[in-house]
């Protein structure tokens, strides 16, 4: 719960600024990073960013503190979409690599897999 949480406070920030400021530079980002991409602006990308890997979490860990059934299935979408997300991200941003992607990978895989383990029964 507390990875999902981080991970939809990042995502609300990062995606709410790109949202607001499409030219990136409420993030220090300039639009040519997105040269061979399909997108001319970050408000696209800002708001899947705000809502799929920010709100979509948030409600994922207040699902998972009622203990809910569907709980660690949820948790293990949020991994895969995270993983998913930044994988595109490296593809579609070819530029040096980040440290910032490989921290995300890590966590992604993280909630996705304590996900899986609890959804097996071997957290309780």
């Amino acid at each position: 719960m507390a990875l999902e949480v981080l991970l939809g406070i990042g995502a609300l920030a990062g995606g709410g600024l790109l949202t607001v400021a499409p030219d990136g530079h409420l993030l220090g980002m300039s639009t040519r990073m997105l040269a061979g991409t399909p997108f001319d602006s970050y408000l696209v990308p800002g708001i899947i960013l705000f809502t799929c890997l920010g709100v979509a979490p948030i409600v994922v860990a207040g699902i998972t503190l009622r203990r809910m059934a569907i709980a660690p299935l949820l948790a293990v979408a949020v991994g895969v979409t995270l993983v998913g997300w930044i994988t595109v991200e490296m593809v579609m941003l070819v530029n040096p690599g980040s440290l910032a992607w490989a921290f995300y990978l890590v966590l992604g895989t993280c909630i996705a897999t304590l996900g899986a383990a609890w959804w097996r029964g071997a957290l309780k």
